[in-house]
């Protein structure tokens, strides 16, 4: 049998139009693709019923047609939900269809369903490239089983045609990946040249406010601690005048985060030994631990070595140890754990506190934000930047009333 060219263009166009008209006209983030009828996923069923309702007819009872292709995209930038539910609409009009060719694809389809709902977490971490294997493997492995199903039914006949159709539909899937990445990669450059805009508009105001302010605060505290000195003062007055210093030191190292905000990172890395810098950092934060009644639990692997500079890991380390000990009102545990393991070093900072909604991670890490009464939300701003200078990364998992952990990880090199 030929292959229908008319039928084939067809089939490129429904499936590769409602993509391209989806990312012109709509944006989703990434918690609505998971949605059980979100926009991306009402678009793959159209997709599917419009694929499937004009097929290639190779026999009675075995039709040819571009509905993997919505099937996969549904698992692959929806989810588990938004899969099920493609995959139960492709089984449902393919019955209605009719014709022995159904259980073709209810075996096919069945185990394909399978190895992507086992492989969906792992799905979300791959890069373009990786996603695009990754796809390509899911699609010849579900050609493959086409064939030997074909072989098994004694449909010889048709397998060159099969193997040709499948190659065409190959092409168009890895155009609607290539697609899809693309314009998500675009949109993440987008954002992030959003936020670093809004970033050099605050380091600008910054540097040119916080040397101005600090100079007469600095001033102020000395003079109230002049005052404090002085034996004639009432309880009363000391008392106010404490809180006066305190409320300046508070102050002070709001100005200090802007500070550290504003001055770009000149300074080399240079080849540091993390693990004495986790247990520094540890003991630094033990006596403030201990006050707020906060256990901390470490497992330190000895002679980890990473590119770095040590004012900045220990300043990551107190930023994210300090939030930790924080959200844990009530007492509790604090646990840092930190091991090399494929070249690649991880620091877990562990509390069981009142943790995060799915809302507030997407946030964390944004300027101005916090989820602390008098946070100014600068602080995990600058945590984030100094893991992205030092060529690091950190993965933020929350559950609300169980707790929060911070991976923070950095390629380990060799001790020189």
């Amino acid at each position: 049998m030929a292959i229908d060219v008319q039928v084939i263009l067809y089939q490129v166009l429904i499936v590769l139009l409602p993509i391209l008209v989806y990312h012109l006209f709509f944006h989703e983030k990434n918690s609505n693709l998971k949605k059980p009828f979100s926009i991306l996923m009402i678009i793959q069923l159209i997709i599917l019923v419009l694929a499937m309702s004009f097929p290639i007819k190779f026999s009675e009872g075995y039709v040819y047609d571009f509905r993997i292709i919505p099937f996969i995209i549904s698992f692959v930038y929806g989810g588990t939900v938004p899969g099920l539910i493609t995959g139960f609409f492709l089984l449902i009009y393919r019955y209605m269809i009719g014709g022995a060719g159904f259980y073709v694809v209810l075996v096919n389809y069945s185990v394909t369903c399978a190895v992507l709902i086992f492989m969906g977490k792992q799905i979300h971490a791959y890069s373009k490239t990786g996603k695009l294997i990754f796809v390509s493997i899911v699609f010849w492995a579900n050609t493959l089983i086409v064939l030997l199903t074909l072989l098994q039914t004694n449909q010889i006949g048709q397998i060159s045609f099969m193997v040709v159709f499948y190659a065409i539909t190959w092409i168009c899937l890895m155009m609607v990946v290539l697609v899809i990445e693309n314009v998500n990669q675009q949109m993440k450059i987008r954002e992030q040249l959003q936020k670093d805009e809004k970033l050099n508009v605050i380091s600008q105001l910054a540097a040119s406010v916080a040397h101005e302010v600090r100079n007469p605060l600095t001033s102020v505290r000395g003079f109230l601690q002049l005052i404090s000195d002085d034996e004639n003062l009432r309880t009363a007055q000391k008392n106010y005048i404490n809180i006066a210093l305190s409320e300046l030191d508070h102050a002070q190292v709001i100005i200090n985060d802007y500070l550290s905000l504003a001055k770009p990172n000149t300074e080399e890395l240079s080849i540091i030994n993390l693990s004495d810098e986790v247990n520094k950092t540890v003991e630094l934060m033990t006596s403030y631990s201990n006050i707020q009644n906060i256990a901390i639990q470490t497992t330190i692997q000895d002679s980890l070595y990473m590119k770095g500079n040590k004012s900045e890991i220990k300043q990551v380390l107190v930023n994210i140890m300090k939030n930790g000990i924080e959200a844990m009102t009530m007492g509790g545990t604090l646990s840092v754990h930190t091991y090399e393991k494929n070249g690649t070093i991880s620091i877990e900072i562990i509390d069981s506190g009142k943790g995060m909604t799915k809302n507030q991670l997407k946030k964390l890490g944004t300027l101005f934000y916090t989820t602390k009464e008098k946070g100014t939300g600068v602080g995990l701003t600058i945590t984030f930047q100094l893991i992205q200078a030092m060529r690091g990364r950190i993965n933020v998992e929350s559950v609300p009333g169980k707790g929060t952990s911070f991976i923070i990880q950095f390629p380990s090199v060799e001790k020189g």
